[in-house]
């Protein structure tokens, strides 16, 4: 006969085991985070977020570049952390930022204990802690660590509200709503898929709430009062997302375009250059060849299991664990089948889904555990499992090995610069120390010359960036231009003297450097001096 009660881990190794995520997750994700170069999506954050705190405005783009919010923590962070100033900000300074949100992250699994149980929490925080995608994406200076931390909040204040009915929590969830809108536009992929599962829940008959025979969203005992808790949500919502975008309500244009944005963002969801296969995050997650086969299908099995216990597994008088579960496993799927649906995809974006379905190889851990009969078979459940924990840091040491250099045998490498790019930054710099200070230069590039404006940042009023060759450039000592522009340029700087090199931005995106021939001569010579070249 199975078992009908969960056994419970020992709270001696239950803390043990849970110190070993936390550690593992601050091991993975805060050394060494200014040795690879930024992604060029990371630069422009970067700098949106010095002209932030230098301005306290955040000029919202509706066409690109995304919500405020994650500006909003950066500065949050940087005064807890001491950051000095915008002009001594570096990169490790940055991506700190996503690092905290992705050990946070972790530490919110005990939130959800009494669902998972103890099993289950100790398994989900460690495969959160461990998993190559959250690792990888907890050292970007971008929006999908602090997204993720925001829907974990606003399933835990979900969750507690049901046992508690208590207002905190509902505000909680107001507040988590309302970032996530002024985190991403695609928050409402999610949202919409929330609904959808917890209607899927309701329309089986179960409920959320432990002594009721229906989902109550009241709070008293009064039917009347069943809308309230969602108005407290969505005013709370409300009032989070336009201080954000209005900047503190100095700027009210930002937030009437962050609801006009989406007309945008529905035209983008077309490609836009981004365009992939229904299976690109099934195969990125769970079967991606590339000098070895990338997978966490560990998490997929236990995912899988977590689902079939909320559907299948036994709970007695827990029907409203079973149907937080049910909840979890409708919307992940939901979730899934909508970013895999939609062709625009970039490998961090099914970030927030896919931690969910950790979450749910957490209680799939718990099912497999209170299935176990004796310690035999208990012992072999944890070996396997930390076999499959060991599998998952073996490929996040892999992605973290490269020590400064894009590894791009790692899947989640995507239009990431080159380590070559830093040399043309260095020569860039040895240039203007040539010229005292005093450089300008020309950036020809479709993509604006990205990373060269985060890293060039303390010389961009003498640097001018062009998608294309305009009609009238200025005549400069140095021009930084697509190789398959170079001779539409040629023609407009007609009679200069260049001595030339050539440099890789990223992967396939050649470029030359073109530096009038007495600057490069008085520059080789200045190096020379000083010993740097023979």
């Amino acid at each position: 006969m199975l078992p009908t009660k969960d056994k419970a881990l020992p709270w001696p190794t239950f803390c043990l085991f849970l110190l070993l995520a936390v550690g593992l997750a601050v091991y993975y994700r805060l050394p060494d985070l200014d040795l690879r170069p930024m992604h060029l999506d990371e630069a422009i954050l970067g700098i949106k977020f010095i002209e932030f705190w230098n301005t306290g405005w955040f000029d919202y783009d509706p066409k690109d570049y995304h919500g405020p919010a994650l500006h909003w923590v950066s500065r949050l962070a940087g005064f807890i952390l001491g950051w000095s100033g915008p002009a001594s900000l570096t990169d490790a300074d940055l991506r700190t930022v996503a690092a905290l949100c992705g050990i946070v992250l972790v530490l919110l699994t005990l939130a959800l204990i009494d669902v998972l149980g103890r099993h289950g929490t100790v398994v989900a925080s460690l495969f959160c802690a461990v998993s190559p995608l959250m690792v990888f994406f907890s050292r970007y200076y971008i929006m999908e660590m602090l997204f993720a931390v925001e829907l974990m909040a606003l399933l835990v204040a979900f969750w507690r509200f049901q046992q508690s009915r208590h207002k905190r929590w509902l505000i909680l969830a107001g507040m988590a709503v309302g970032m996530m809108h002024a985190t991403k536009e695609t928050f409402v992929i999610n949202i919409a898929a929330m609904l959808g599962a917890w209607i899927a829940v309701i329309t089986f008959g179960n409920s959320f709430a432990k002594r009721s025979g229906g989902l109550r969203l009241s709070f008293g005992k009064s039917r009347s009062q069943a809308q309230r808790p969602w108005l407290w949500v969505c005013l709370v919502a409300a009032l989070t997302s336009v201080t954000l975008y209005s900047s503190g309500f100095k700027h009210w244009e930002d937030v009437m375009e962050s609801i006009t944005t989406y007309a945008s963002y529905l035209k983008r969801s077309g490609g836009d250059g981004h365009a992939k296969s229904f299976s690109y995050y099934f195969m990125l997650l769970f079967w991606s060849k590339n000098y070895f086969v990338w997978t966490e299908v560990a998490i997929l099995a236990l995912a899988v299991a977590g689902i079939g216990r909320s559907f299948f597994g036994w709970f007695n008088k827990d029907t409203h664990k079973q149907a937080f579960l049910q909840f979890l496993s409708i919307y992940a799927i939901l979730a899934f089948l909508c970013y895999s649906l939609i062709p625009y995809k970039t490998p961090w974006t099914i970030l927030s889904v896919h931690h969910v379905l950790i979450l749910l190889a957490g209680a799939g851990a718990q099912w497999i555990y209170r299935m176990a009969q004796g310690r035999l078979s208990s012992l072999a459940i944890t070996c396997l499992i930390a076999g499959s924990a060991y599998h998952l840091c073996a490929q996040t040491m892999f992605t973290l090995n490269d020590r400064g250099s894009a590894n791009y045998r790692a899947p989640y490498m995507y239009s990431h610069t080159s380590p070559a790019a830093m040399q043309l930054v260095q020569r860039v710099r040895d240039l203007a120390k040539t010229a005292s200070d005093k450089l300008e230069v020309q950036v020809v590039n479709m993509d604006s010359g990205w990373p060269l404006g985060w890293y060039l940042r303390n010389m961009s009023e003498r640097i001018g960036y062009h998608t294309t060759v305009p009609e009238t450039i200025p005549q400069v000592p140095v021009y930084i231009v697509d190789e398959s522009l170079r001779g539409e340029l040629d023609t407009k700087v007609n009679g200069m003297a260049f001595e030339e090199s050539r440099y890789f931005l990223r992967d396939g995106v050649p470029v030359y450097l073109l530096v009038e021939k007495s600057l490069w001569e008085a520059d080789r010579a200045r190096r020379v001096q000083e010993g740097g070249i023979p």
